[in-house]
């Protein structure tokens, strides 16, 4: 594949070839991806079927070694008893031509000359009767000394015998002694008759025989003595403790005469063995190379299976090519539609869904337009009527601002003037009959309750300004109407507060304090009360609120003044109706209960 669904869209008019190296990313195409596996797969088989296949073949050389050094083991030692029966024979014939008297005791030294000249061989023969002496020999050397003792002796006087004689000093040299028994007359007990073998001849014979039998092949011949000590073969081998490891360590392949067979069995009871070992490297040369022939020819086979697995993915990977092609000129514009491939495998099957995924999203996209030409219609509607309302808001804010400015002026200057206008028509009517004592205290009244209305005016004014009631609290705030009262008009206060009114200072807050201050100030210029009593505590309510909820409150305020009609109308009075205009604006409950004569009780049930 050129390109895999994933990559980006490339530019309109762009080039779609790409470097041969990207061609085998199995990040961007599935062929490389389903190449690279297969791959994998061979090179794993084709390592593990080599090793397999070399581990078999060494196993087969190994045991087609051994077979091979044990068989030129058992050959050599049989040509080596064949080389050793030739003096055997001679010496067995001489000995029983020769009949040694009881009395005499004397052997013919012609007859060992004789021997001598027929086995050159021989470097000494000799004649030792039963005790072990020397009888007769063929030179003066007293080998019958030196092979005085030995357990193999008494074994010659009743059958022939092979055995290796150690020198123990310079009178004589390591040989190979061949001893056979000589027949005696009557019940005399028999003698012996002795032949020395020069050990070099021995060595000579294993060297010719390994030479004939190697067939060129770098082999070592080793003969072993019966506790397992080398007894011939070469130098470095000549080393070896008795019983140590002949393969030096798998350095080695090492052949010995079958079990139990009479090849390679050495007569008399020498107990020697012939071994032959050969350089396992050299030895395993052959199998190397089976493995490496192995292995090159299975990672060959390999390759070409993961190539051919991705020429055959990449042919039938060509419709879904194409398919991606049409979605990337899709994704661009340039394509308004998917072909679906024919045929009714699964590319055919892919391309069928995204034809109906493209067409369902088209449709989707026309719909969606439709919609967002719609909701930016009732945008533009609801911006509109937003406006109109933010306008209707900034309207009744005004409206609000305004009730409140003529609350204000109600309860500060509409008061004051209204209590001077009273005193003025009273001069008016009735200066002309006053003394001038009583006209001036009249006109002192007159001008404390102007200036009262003046302060009052300028404390609301500071109020408006200053926003004491966030800074202090709903519950100071009403503490220091309280204490105002009582020093103006001398009234006894009392206020019942709970603490956690200090934290009321909103725009509610200041609603209510509105709503008292001027209940207060009411009770001050119309109930003529002698105590009034404030109280301001949370409400328990019916049900626990969940948090963050408004708690509910209540205000109460008592006086013990001369009461009123709550319900008789009072032109031109607008006080009463303010409280339950600022009620009505907080959400709050306002119950006012009254008569004449028995004072006034006011309760604002609100939340906060």
């Amino acid at each position: 594949m050129n390109r895999s669904l994933s990559q980006p869209d490339a530019p309109e008019g762009a080039a779609t070839h790409e470097p041969a190296w990207q061609r085998l990313d199995p990040r961007r195409h599935f062929a490389a991806a389903l190449g690279w596996p297969v791959f994998a797969l061979v090179v794993a088989g084709a390592l593990l079927a080599a090793e397999l296949a070399a581990s078999e073949a060494e196993r087969h050389v190994v045991a087609d070694t051994e077979a091979q050094l044990g068989q030129t083991a058992g050959q050599t030692a049989d040509a080596l008893m064949a080389q050793l029966q030739v003096p055997l024979a001679a010496m067995q014939a001489t000995a029983a031509q020769w009949r040694a008297g009881a009395a005499a005791g004397v052997v013919p030294a012609d007859g060992l000359f004789a021997l001598q000249r027929q086995q050159p061989e021989l470097g000494w023969i000799g004649v030792l009767d039963a005790q072990g002496s020397l009888q007769a020999a063929t030179d003066s050397r007293d080998a019958a000394a030196a092979l005085a003792g030995q357990p193999w002796l008494a074994q010659a006087a009743r059958a022939p015998v092979v055995a290796l004689h150690r020198s123990q000093d310079a009178s004589m040299a390591d040989a190979l002694v061949l001893a056979v028994p000589l027949a005696a007359e009557g019940d005399a007990p028999a003698g012996s008759l002795l032949g020395l073998l020069p050990w070099l001849w021995l060595q000579a014979q294993l060297d010719a025989r390994l030479r004939a039998m190697a067939g060129g092949v770098p082999m070592e011949l080793l003969l072993l003595g019966p506790a397992g000590e080398v007894l011939a073969g070469p130098p470095g081998a000549r080393d070896l403790a008795p019983g140590a490891d002949l393969t030096d360590g798998g350095r080695y392949l090492v052949g010995r005469p079958p079990q139990g067979s009479a090849t390679g069995a050495l007569p008399s009871g020498a107990g020697w063995q012939v071994v032959v070992r050969e350089d396992t490297g050299r030895a395993m040369a052959r199998a190397r190379h089976t493995r490496r022939v192995v292995l090159l020819g299975v990672l060959a086979v390999g390759l070409l299976a993961a190539l051919a697995a991705v020429a055959v993915a990449l042919r039938l990977l060509r419709r879904l090519d194409g398919l991606a092609l049409q979605a990337r000129e899709l994704a661009s514009g340039t394509r308004a539609g998917l072909d679906v491939p024919p045929g009714r495998d699964e590319v055919s099957a892919i391309g069928a869904t995204l034809a109906q995924l493209v067409a369902r999203l088209q449709e989707e996209k026309a719909a969606l337009a439709a919609l967002n030409a719609e909701l930016d219609t009732r945008v533009a509607e609801r911006t509109e009527r937003i406006q109109r309302l933010a306008e209707d808001a900034r309207h009744a804010a005004v409206t609000r601002e305004r009730l409140r400015l003529a609350r204000e002026v109600h309860d500060t200057l509409a008061h004051s003037l209204m209590a001077l206008l009273t005193q003025i028509r009273l001069v008016r009517k009735l200066g002309g009959r006053w003394e001038q004592a009583q006209l001036d205290a009249e006109l002192a009244s007159a001008e404390r309750v102007c200036a009262t209305g003046l302060a009052e005016a300028r404390a609301a004014i500071g109020q408006m300004r200053e926003g004491g009631l966030r800074n202090s609290g709903l519950g100071a705030e009403l503490e220091q109407l309280l204490q105002r009262l009582a020093e103006r008009s001398g009234v006894q206060v009392q206020a019942r507060i709970d603490p956690a009114a200090a934290g009321l200072a909103d725009a509610r807050a200041a609603t209510v304090l509105a709503i008292a201050r001027e209940a207060l100030r009411n009770v001050e210029r119309h109930a003529g009360a002698s105590r009034v009593t404030l109280t301001l505590a949370p409400e328990a309510p019916a049900q626990p609120m969940e948090g963050g909820a408004p708690a509910p409150w209540l205000l109460a305020l008592d006086d013990d003044g001369t009461g009123f009609d709550p319900g008789a109308e009072r032109h031109g009075h607008y006080g009463l109706t303010g409280l339950h205009e600022q009620a009505e604006q907080l959400g709050a409950v306002l119950a006012i209960d009254s008569a004449p004569g028995q004072g006034c009780r006011l309760r604002l049930r609100f939340t906060a």
